[in-house]
């Protein structure tokens, strides 16, 4: 887990959303325009931070995500931002 923002793997595919930089009890981060909802209720609720989104598009979310949140041998297959089936993770992923 990304222990200074709060978010780990499997979060930050579930929920669509990459860190960017916290600052006090506010969190930046990616997601886009389809995911931001979403996004700042898991920031909101789960975290207790107040979200800041940098809207992008989806292939800049994903790049990003693939590249700071990366499954080993890649994403299962099928995986995109929002869409993360915790059943599709390999076998003592603890998401860290």
């Amino acid at each position: 887990m990304d222990h200074v923002r709060g978010i780990g793997r499997r979060e930050a595919w579930q929920f669509a959303v990459v860190p960017v930089r916290r600052e006090g009890d506010e969190l930046e981060v990616l997601s886009t325009a389809a995911h931001a909802g979403r996004a700042m209720r898991f920031i909101r609720r789960v975290l207790g931070l107040r979200p800041r989104i940098r809207l992008v598009s989806e292939q800049v979310l994903a790049d990003a995500l693939r590249e700071r949140f990366a499954f080993e041998g890649g994403p299962p297959p099928g995986m995109r931002p929002g869409s993360f089936d915790p059943g599709q993770a390999h076998l003592g992923d603890n998401g860290d």
